[in-house]
């Protein structure tokens, strides 16, 4: 008989230290609320080809700098070359993941297109893993340049090129 009365003791003090345990666990991650937005355009600036040539690269690195390969020629002009910058608030402790393609098609306002080769963030490659930091209402940076195949004038007459960039940010 004294068996059946140690049944609900040991099922009592069960209980009790499922219940402590969850008292004690850790606390929950913040919310997970995130907002992302692009706050400055990929832009190249002003260059030129030299005629008869069939092209180069023109780069602008994720801090911004600018150089070219072959024929190409950076003019001063008055446009800008700049690194695209992306804003984004996320609360701390989370693992982020960023994600993007390869390269883009540009294409022309007076025909032609190019193909732009998206370059590293200042936090990594396409696939790169960041940890959140700040607080949930801070607002963090992330900068990215890319590297634009220039052809001929023939392909490339003058103009302005545009695309678009998708980039994705999973969080877990």
């Amino acid at each position: 008989m004294k068996f059946y009365h140690r049944i609900p003791l040991i099922f009592m003090v069960l209980i009790l230290m499922i219940i402590n345990c969850q008292l004690y666990s850790q606390p929950s991650l913040p919310k997970r609320l995130f907002t992302a937005n692009p706050v400055q355009n990929l832009s190249f600036g002003d260059l030129s080809i030299l005629p008869g040539s069939s092209g180069g690269t023109v780069t602008v690195d994720y801090s911004g700098n600018r150089s070219s390969t072959g024929s190409v020629v950076l003019l001063n002009l008055g446009g800008v070359s700049q690194q695209a910058i992306y804003e984004f608030k996320l609360c701390p402790g989370r693992l982020v993941t960023i994600t993007y393609p390869p390269s883009v098609k540009l294409t022309g306002s007076n025909g032609g297109s190019m193909t732009l080769r998206l370059g590293p963030t200042n936090l990594g490659s396409s696939g790169s893993s960041f940890h959140t930091n700040a607080g949930c209402d801070n607002i963090q940076r992330i900068s990215q340049g890319g590297e634009l195949e220039v052809g001929s004038i023939g392909a490339n007459p003058k103009g302005v090129y545009t695309g678009t960039i998708s980039i994705t940010f999973n969080q877990q």
